[in-house]
């Protein structure tokens, strides 16, 4: 929450809007919004990383994902404050959270639709019957990562486990001036350390960092 609530009404507004980040969320009307693949590929020239996804009615990925926060986020924030030690935003989230169930067919609709629109989506796995994790799939979709980082993400909420092993081989490729901002799944990391691999031949040695800066400092 970004302010603590002096009151359940309070907390239940701060719940309902804290899609909108403060206030900050629109800029001149267009949603502020990185897909950190996406801009993977166009700092590096790397391909097949990011899901570039087709979206109802031809809107775009930031558009669908603002609508997507503002209907649907406080019902996730609600799930995961039920059980709070302060009893303003513990009764707020069960105010919320009673809505949850009848929401929830809304998102796995919207998840099925743009399935029909990328077929490929047919690989998620995700608990429909948990208002969190379809909804998490849904931003994973919004945020155009593949279907393997989406469904490693959810494996990871749903387990409470990192994988040390992939946050080792992305410190490695930081090193070399790769930004990430979102956790990969471990055949996402194959592709950009193979990337990584071919691109270090062709650079010579004493041009590498400053490319990756230089890439850096363009967006």
């Amino acid at each position: 929450m970004r302010n603590h609530p002096t009151s359940v009404e309070d907390a239940v507004s701060q719940i309902e809007n804290s899609f909108n980040r403060g206030g900050r969320y629109l800029e001149n009307g267009e949603p502020k919004y990185t897909a950190h693949a996406v801009r993977m590929e166009e700092e590096t020239g790397i391909r097949g990383i990011a899901g570039h996804y087709r979206f109802i009615n031809g809107e775009t990925p930031a558009h669908a994902e603002y609508g997507y926060r503002k209907r649907f986020q406080k019902y996730a924030l609600a799930e995961g404050m039920a059980n709070s030690e302060d009893p303003f935003i513990k009764e707020a989230a069960a105010r919320i959270g009673e809505k949850a169930a009848d929401v929830l067919p809304e998102v796995n609709a919207e998840i099925s639709k743009l399935t029909e629109l990328n077929p490929e989506l047919k690989r998620l796995n995700y608990n429909r019957r948990s208002f969190t994790e379809s909804y998490r799939a849904l931003i994973g979709i919004t945020s155009q990562y593949n279907v393997d980082d989406i469904n490693g993400y959810l494996h990871a909420y749903r387990t409470n486990r990192k994988d040390a092993s992939v946050h080792r081989r992305m410190d490695a490729l930081k090193k070399q001036g790769f930004r990430f901002g979102w956790i990969p799944a471990a055949s996402t990391l194959d592709k950009i350390e193979a990337f990584a691999e071919r691109r270090s031949r062709r650079l010579p040695e004493e041009f590498r960092p400053l490319a990756a800066r230089k890439k850096a400092a363009e967006r």
